[in-house]
């Protein structure tokens, strides 16, 4: 078991099992806060639907990827080497990137948005869980500014995302297959780690504030634009269908 174990995970992903185990236990103490302590329905991870809207974000989050190494191929700033067939390390390492989607938005969007929106309105908890989503990014290896602030318009389009359909599975979807993609399809870092490589072997060159540096292609203005443009997105769509309540203990009871 333990040579197939170590035969499925690479090296560099030694840490999945800790994050699977650690998304466990903050599922299990999110679900105790949810229906003991707020006392509501956790229907923002409810099943119906859930694969449907997991597959809607997973979608979008490989579309995401797509659109921004074809932008950075144009430029002249990614290049590709090579093609790779796809192996038993890229099941692999699903486990952790899931783990990560599942951690980051129970934390981000569940707990952070839910109880500061709750406090001081939806305006201010998208602010304030867009800049902790930003902000825990930055400790990472060959952060910048412009990666930082990718990271914020990421929280801010999962924030969207979640007000849009009152549930997390989009933004957990999306969230996944940004990472996964970035990673095992490009073979590109993630926020400055994971450095896998991919189905299609590339790498970047060029000007910090295009390519990333070390911290990967979410550090690059192109991952930036794309953020903000999701954003805008998902801002238009509510401004026609309006946004879905998400359950919070006041709304719960009222």
């Amino acid at each position: 078991m333990t040579k197939t174990a170590k035969a499925l995970v690479p090296a560099p992903y030694a840490h999945v099992w800790p994050m699977i185990l650690a998304s466990v236990i903050i599922f299990l103490a999110y679900r105790f806060f949810v229906l003991r302590i707020e006392r509501r329905p956790m229907s923002e991870l409810s099943s119906p639907g859930a694969l449907r809207e997991l597959g809607y974000g997973i979608a979008v989050g490989l579309l995401m990827q797509v659109f921004l190494f074809v932008a950075l191929l144009l430029l002249g700033v990614y290049h590709i080497d090579g093609f790779a067939a796809p192996g038993l390390g890229m099941l692999g390492v699903v486990p952790f990137y899931v783990g990560v989607a599942l951690l980051e938005e129970m934390v981000g969007r569940g707990v952070i948005f839910g109880i500061s929106s709750r406090a001081w309105g939806t305006v201010w908890g998208v602010v304030i869980s867009s800049a902790f989503f930003g902000l825990v990014h930055a400790p990472n290896v060959g952060a910048n500014p412009i990666g930082v602030l990718t990271c914020t318009a990421f929280g801010m389009l999962f924030a969207a995302a979640y007000m849009a359909t009152g549930r997390l599975w989009i933004c957990i979807g999306i969230h996944f297959a940004w990472n996964f993609a970035q990673s095992q399809i490009f073979s590109s870092l993630v926020s400055g780690t994971s450095d896998g490589t991919g189905v299609i072997h590339g790498h970047l060159t060029g000007p910090v504030w295009l390519t990333g540096g070390t911290f990967g292609s979410e550090g690059s203005v192109v991952a930036l634009l794309l953020a903000l443009l999701g954003v805008v997105a998902v801002m238009t769509k509510m401004m026609v269908t309006g946004p879905r309540a998400v359950r919070t203990k006041r709304s719960a009871l009222s």
